[in-house]
């Protein structure tokens, strides 16, 4: 007989898959600023952190929150080898930015902080630090970009990310609820969105991609993490995660506006 952890691994996969076609499908049919916000928020660590809680506790779930904002700034140079490595091609960068990530997840398990402040004093450094210097140093050539681009499959994205998050939840459930919060960064998402835009949009429109997603997703994943934290003892994992999304948009929408935006022009 399958046991109860089994059933709920198996929908945190297909929930995840759900999830994340319904949000794409959204941003990308809601055109401007709207679109662009949706788009910049977490759905991998939304959907992680939720099954934690519904697998192994409320406990678990805060736990992996604490090391979750250290893991999204370090999450930064992800991006950045990407920026960077992309100048020797598509497969060079997406080889180099995985291997970035991979060794980023090793440093996050060895240093990972007991308390939630010193992770996000660190997340803050990291982020406010690496968005700094990409904005300032990396250049996107708009004019190789085409004007019409057309969107990759969906199930391809909705794959590999309930993919993704059931690995999340698995990890979590034998290793413990820190690497669940380190492997809730795993850039499913966006690996499977520069994927399937390099065909159609060119490798300047991934690198475009990765700096925008580098200046949204890095920054909520850190407020979100801070309202798992404290909504999840309260309310629980399913109202715990639905409040805390819901606070996360309200938080983001000026913030798009008033800062995400100046940035990524």
């Amino acid at each position: 007989m399958i046991n109860d952890f089994v059933i709920m691994w198996l929908l945190s996969i297909l929930f995840g898959s759900i999830w994340v076609v319904a949000s794409t499908t959204v941003a990308e049919k809601i055109s401007g600023r709207l679109g662009g916000l949706i788009a910049g928020l977490p759905s991998t660590a939304v959907v992680g952190l939720l099954f934690i809680g519904l697998t192994q506790g409320t406990e678990a779930a805060t736990t992996a929150t604490v090391i979750l904002p250290l893991s999204s700034g370090l999450y930064c140079f992800f991006f950045i080898a990407y920026l960077l490595l992309s100048k020797r091609g598509f497969t060079v960068a997406i080889i180099g930015s995985l291997v970035t990530w991979f060794i980023i997840a090793l440093i996050a398990s060895i240093v990972a902080p007991s308390s939630l402040l010193v992770s996000l004093l660190i997340w803050l450094i990291l982020v406010v630090l690496c968005i700094a210097w990409v904005v300032k140093n990396i250049s996107i050539e708009t004019k190789k970009i085409p004007q019409k681009i057309k969107g990759g499959p969906m199930w391809f994205k909705a794959l590999l990310s309930g993919f993704v998050i059931g690995g999340v939840v698995l990890i979590s459930k034998t290793a413990g609820p820190s690497w669940g919060g380190i492997f809730a960064t795993f850039p499913a998402i966006t690996i499977s969105t520069l994927l399937v835009t390099a065909k159609s949009g060119g490798l300047e429109f991934t690198r475009l991609i990765a700096k925008n997603i580098l200046i949204s997703i890095t920054t909520t994943l850190g407020l979100f993490a801070i309202l798992v934290y404290i909504t999840f003892p309260i309310l629980g994992p399913i109202l715990g995660t639905i409040s805390s999304y819901i606070l996360l948009l309200l938080v983001s929408i000026p913030l798009y506006h008033l800062v995400f935006e100046k940035l990524k022009d």
